[in-house]
C-alpha cells in the first residue's frame, strides 16, 4: 500500500494507493478542529483495508503553501516512512493544485500567500512568490488558471478572472494527488530521510535584496 499526503494549503487530502488503483480517500478544508492528520491517515488506512505494516511508499506534498500544514504534513510523513523503513518521495503542491482542472491540468495554478503576495507557478518553470500587483505582468497571455481559494483570482485580476477554472468543475483534491502521486512513484526518486524539506519560496522583495547581495 501506498500513501500520499498533501496538507500544503486550505484543501488538504490524503490517499491511499495499490499501484495506480485508489484504495480510499480522504478531503477536508482546514479548520481550527480539525482531527489530527495523523487520526484521519489512522481511519483511511483501516477503509483501504490495510495495516501500517502494509505501507511500502510514502510521498507527501512539499510546498509552497501554509507554512504549519507543510510542517505537519511532512513530519508526519517522514516519521512513518522512517519507522517502517520505506520510500519517501515529495511533490511539489502548485502541479498538484493544477490537476484539479478537469482533463489536462491547468497551465498555471495559484495559492494565497498572504500579505498581498501569492505563490505562482506555471507549467514549465518553478514556483515564485510574488506581490498581487505584480500577477499581471508574470501571467502568460494564454492558458487556464486554478486560483486557491477559488474566485481569488477576481480580486488579483479582475480582468482575468473569466480564465479560472469554476470551483464547481474542479477535481477533488484527492484525485489531483493521487495522479501525482502515481507518476512520482512510477518515474522519480526517493529522498533520503534527511533530505526532507519543505519549498519555502522566498517573497519577491527578499529575492532581489539576495541577488544584490556581494
Amino acid at each position: 500500500m501506498r500513501l500520499a499526503i498533501d496538507t500544503s494549503g486550505v484543501e488538504q487530502a490524503i490517499v491511499a494507493l495499490d499501484g495506480r488503483r485508489l484504495l480510499a480517500a480522504d478531503d477536508w478544508s482546514r479548520r481550527p478542529d480539525d482531527p489530527p492528520v495523523l487520526a484521519r491517515l489512522e481511519k483511511l488506512v483501516e477503509r483501504a483495508g490495510g495495516r501500517p505494516d502494509d505501507l511500502d511508499m510514502l510521498a507527501a506534498a512539499r510546498g509552497p503553501g501554509s507554512f504549519t500544514g507543510l510542517r505537519i504534513g511532512l513530519s508526519i510523513a517522514a516519521g512513518l516512512a522512517y519507522a517502517r523503513h520505506v520510500p519517501l518521495y515529495l511533490i511539489d503542491s502548485l502541479p498538484i493544485l493544477a490537476r484539479k482542472a478537469p482533463g489536462d491540468p491547468a497551465a498555471i495554478a495559484l495559492r494565497d500567500a498572504g500579505r498581498g503576495e501569492l505563490f505562482a507557478w506555471r507549467s514549465g518553470d518553478a514556483a515564485v512568490r510574488i506581490p498581487a500587483a505584480e500577477l499581471a505582468e508574470w501571467l502568460p497571455p494564454a492558458g487556464r488558471v486554478i486560483d486557491e481559494p477559488a474566485d481569488k483570482l477576481l480580486e488579483w485580476l479582475p480582468a482575468a478572472a473569466g480564465r479560472a477554472i469554476p470551483q464547481g468543475e474542479r477535481r477533488r483534491l484527492s484525485a489531483a494527488l493521487a495522479d501525482c502521486a502515481i507518476w512520482t512513484f512510477e518515474s522519480q526518486k526517493p529522498l533520503r530521510y534527511d533530505e526532507v524539506q519543505a519549498l519555502y519560496v522566498q517573497p519577491a522583495a527578499a529575492e532581489e535584496r539576495r541577488r544584490k547581495a556581494p
